[in-house]
């Protein structure tokens, strides 16, 4: 009788111990997901900002021999551009 008593609130034990376990993974989950979609919201305004600020200030184009001026653009060449307007200065 002493060893079923013992399985039996081992058992409980352990079953305590697994819903612990399980609860606190689910409020974890829930938690990471209401934050999660609170960046989404974040991140879904600034999108929504950088279309109406686009909107409000178009970019400007300068065109110069074959090659369009970009000012906004990181990667424009300004080297080919140069040499675009050198050609186009010689023919």
């Amino acid at each position: 009788m002493s060893t079923a008593n013992v399985l039996r609130y081992s058992f409980l034990g352990l079953g305590f111990l697994v819903g612990v376990k399980t609860d606190f993974s689910l409020r974890c989950e829930a938690k990471d997901k209401v934050e999660e979609d609170k960046y989404q919201t974040k991140l879904k305004l600034v999108e929504e900002a950088r279309a109406e600020y686009r909107k409000l200030h178009p970019v400007k184009v300068v065109e110069g021999g074959k090659t369009q001026m970009n000012l906004d653009d990181p990667n424009f060449d300004f080297a080919k551009f140069i040499e675009d307007a050198v050609g186009s200065l010689k023919a």
